[in-house]
């Protein structure tokens, strides 16, 4: 069996720079202003996603989670969704993923998005009715 290696310049993430995903910073800053409008202390926080993962967590976790200084200390991905709910703020998890480029929505704006889409292909499937006519007319 032969192993085919890619060169690390054909890979799509070479287009990205140095450290363009890193993502901390914001990811953190994003968890204290879901903390600070969620109206829930940071006890009943840990409470609640213990109760929703399963998993202990405790507030001194929540804080390490929160704090600037803690870089070493980074969100769990089943605690982010857990956060989202109890937070009742998705912008932890668009924090994560914006410099990846996604886009996060919710429920409610997600319907948009398909109807979005639905009136996309509804114009596509227009237009190429529209040639074929004129094809006909020919």
């Amino acid at each position: 069996m032969v192993q085919l290696t890619l060169p690390l310049s054909s890979l799509p993430s070479q287009e990205r720079g140095a450290e363009s995903l890193r993502a901390s910073g914001a990811v953190k800053e994003a968890l204290r202003q879901a903390l600070d409008r969620c109206g829930l202390s940071r006890d009943t926080v840990a409470d609640e996603l213990t109760r929703l993962t399963g998993e202990t967590v405790t507030v001194h976790t929540v804080n390490n989670w929160a704090a600037q200084g803690k870089s070493e200390r980074r969100i769990p991905l089943d605690q982010l969704a857990a956060l989202s709910i109890v937070t009742g703020d998705p912008g932890i998890a668009r924090a994560a993923l914006e410099p990846a480029g996604l886009v996060v929505l919710d429920k409610d704006q997600a319907i948009y998005y398909e109807l979005g889409l639905v009136e996309a292909e509804a114009k596509q499937r227009a237009e190429a009715r529209k040639a074929a006519w004129a094809k006909l007319k020919r």
